[in-house]
């Protein structure tokens, strides 16, 4: 391991920063991405856009779920319950 490689604080490795930006902290990790030395510029871009759709995606198949709920839930919802 190089002097580089140990001075990289763990929230910063490559690894947790793509594990913390889409499985815990979504777009609140992407502060750690712009810190993290690892990641070139491009690939900061990249993983933001990803970030942005990815939580975009969640947040509208939240409220679609919420809305055949609350509508007395005659989607596949009910279908999966069977």
């Amino acid at each position: 391991m190089s002097k580089e490689d140990e001075k990289v604080k763990w929230y910063l490795s490559p690894i947790s920063v793509v594990l913390l930006l889409f499985f815990i902290l979504g777009p609140f990790g992407l502060p750690l991405l712009y810190k993290s030395p690892k990641f070139s510029k491009t690939s900061k871009i990249i993983l933001t856009l990803a970030v942005i759709i990815y939580t975009s995606y969640l947040i509208f198949a939240s409220l679609k779920i919420a809305r055949q709920l609350y509508s007395g839930g005659s989607g596949t919802l009910v279908q999966m319950q069977l």
